[in-house]
């Protein structure tokens, strides 16, 4: 399937090159129009060959993610799968702050850490107020 499309490509993109030549050389005018299409036509030949490699891995990240992506998501993920990557990266880092957010805000402090009396946290050299002219 891939050779007769690489093939079709070739004949796409030469095609329009090949009777141009011929027309050139038996000495037929011109159109104009055909030189336009053999200029467009020409350069393509490379994309034709990207698309027809592509395909199959277009393909794979749609059926990755159960035929949910649009085609041009499937192929942003075929073309550049570290951006994908670099997404799933991202969520999971995402995921892992909620949960570690969570976890803090269920976890208590155990009694055997609590404060216990008039112990002081900071001494009361430190915590003072200390502002010009106060003294």
């Amino acid at each position: 399937v891939r050779a007769r499309a690489y093939t079709f490509a070739f004949l796409l993109t030469w095609s329009w090159y090949i009777v141009f030549t011929v027309l050139e050389i038996s000495g037929v005018p011109l159109p104009d129009a055909l030189e336009y299409v053999k200029g467009i036509f020409t350069p393509l030949q490379g994309f034709w060959n990207l698309m027809i490699f592509m395909y199959p891995k277009v393909m794979k990240a749609k059926r990755s993610r159960g035929g949910n992506l649009s085609w041009c998501q499937a192929t942003t993920e075929a073309f550049c799968p570290a951006i994908n990557r670099w997404r799933e990266r991202r969520a999971a880092k995402s995921d892992e702050r909620e949960i570690s957010q969570e976890d803090d805000e269920k976890e208590e402090i155990p009694a055997s850490h609590q404060q216990q009396g008039d112990t002081e946290l900071v001494p009361s050299s430190l915590s003072r107020d200390v502002r010009p002219g106060s003294e």
